[in-house]
């Protein structure tokens, strides 16, 4: 017996029991359709994260943070999200790097210090994520943008100008439908002039930018917070080609300013913008492989399952086996009809699974888009492909010892069989 010829057998077959295939069917569809909505929903949000960091920062963007001296940069990383790590970072710091001699392939450096404070304009108050920063700060950070208004200069920024921009969010909590451009708002008992608003941009990877506001950032450290120390500093190359030479021109003079002779002692992290995003898909990977890991597992069990079905189907059909074998079918035939049945069975619960988990997968990604998560949908075709064929595997794995037992029962017996 030729493959076609038995794969039609065996859907005959599996039809003549529509309840006990269906069940059988089951725990295959629930694998297959885990696997494929972890995978596909780790693919979606793993393109949502390059175009998160891609908004946040173009290519040519590199980030420097305060590190723990001699520590790796996963710990330092770790440290600076809990507020533990030294603050290394000064005023000083920024002021040599805008110096074209210093890092000539910079084409724009910006520092940043951050808190959360309260913001005042009469009976009203909102509380804000403050960013002193600097007046290159929007040439480098794409969702920093100028609604209404104007942003502070260079020199406004060194002269400790009382100037605040309010996110969206902010002004009309403040402000409601009223004019905010020359009004004064009060930030710790601080008057400030709000000289422009920033244009909505909703949350972005956990930061919601309406909710922001921004000054200059040497009025913020000298009037509000009391010291030089900045949480980062912020460039941007000339282009992406010269982010690698300028990454080198940060790491000398720093190391020089810092006094710095055993690099293993460095006490600040430099990483560019694809070192971020490279991360970032790592962790994502990591975990969506460990998730599809564990529904694979369901796929096991429901293996298992069809194996105990093929073995009551061949039982069941021991006077069918005998009647076929005595009008010529060879073993093989035997064992590739009840094969042919067990692969049959699991493809097409494969097939079905992945379907439901694709559609599954688009249901959840509108959800998300409608409550502010920009997650695009991605058809995972090597989840789909995957899953089809592990399901196959799982039907031969699973269904050649029952094919097997079938293959090898005597025609005589058989016919007897009641």
């Amino acid at each position: 017996m030729s493959l076609i010829p038995a794969t039609k057998n065996a859907f005959k077959n599996l039809s003549r029991n529509k309840v006990r295939t269906a069940l059988s069917l089951l725990g295959i569809v629930i694998g297959v359709f885990s696997v494929t909505i972890i995978i596909s929903l780790g693919v979606a949000v793993k393109a949502a994260i390059i175009g998160y960091v891609e908004s946040f920062a173009s290519r040519d963007f590199v980030s420097i943070n305060p590190a723990v001296p001699g520590a790796s940069q996963e710990n330092s990383m770790h440290a600076l999200m809990l507020g533990a790590a030294p603050m290394s970072l000064t005023y000083d710091d920024l002021n040599a790097m805008k110096d074209r001699k210093n890092v000539p392939h910079a084409m724009a450096v910006a520092g940043i210090v951050s808190g959360q404070e309260f913001v005042r304009y009469g009976n009203e108050e909102y509380r804000t994520m403050l960013i002193g920063t600097s007046a290159d700060y929007p040439t480098i950070v794409p969702m920093i943008t100028v609604g209404t208004g104007r942003y502070f200069t260079d020199d406004e920024e060194r002269s400790m100008s009382s100037y605040i921009l309010l996110g969206s969010k902010a002004k009309d909590k403040l402000f409601g439908g009223a004019e905010a451009i020359g009004q004064k708002v009060k930030v710790k008992g601080v008057p400030m002039e709000v000289i422009g608003t920033l244009k909505p941009m909703g949350g972005m990877m956990g930061i919601d930018v309406d909710s922001m506001a921004v000054m200059p950032l040497r009025f913020m450290q000298k009037r509000l917070i009391g010291n030089d120390k900045l949480v980062e500093i912020d460039l941007r190359a000339n282009d992406e080609a010269s982010v690698a030479p300028m990454m080198d021109e940060l790491t000398r003079l720093l190391r020089k300013r810092h006094r710095i002779t055993d690099p293993t002692k460095d006490d600040f992290l430099i990483m560019s913008a694809k070192d971020i995003t490279d991360r970032l898909n790592t962790i994502t990977d990591v975990i969506t492989w460990f998730l599809a890991f564990l529904a694979a597992i369901s796929l096991v069990v429901g293996g298992i399952g069809i194996m105990n079905i093929m073995l009551v189907s061949v039982t069941e059909r021991i006077r069918e086996v005998g009647l076929r074998k005595a009008l010529g079918a060879k073993n093989h035939d035997i064992l590739l009809q009840f094969l042919a049945e067990s692969v049959a069975l699991t493809t097409a619960g494969g097939i079905i699974g992945g379907g439901i988990g694709f559609l599954l997968t688009l249901v959840v990604v509108l959800i998300m888009n409608l409550n502010g998560l920009n997650v695009p949908y991605l058809v995972s075709v090597e989840a789909f492909v995957g899953a089809a064929i592990v399901a196959a595997v799982t039907g031969i794995v699973f269904g050649l010892q029952p094919a097997r037992k079938a293959a090898a029962l005597d025609p005589i017996t058989s016919l007897r069989y009641e």
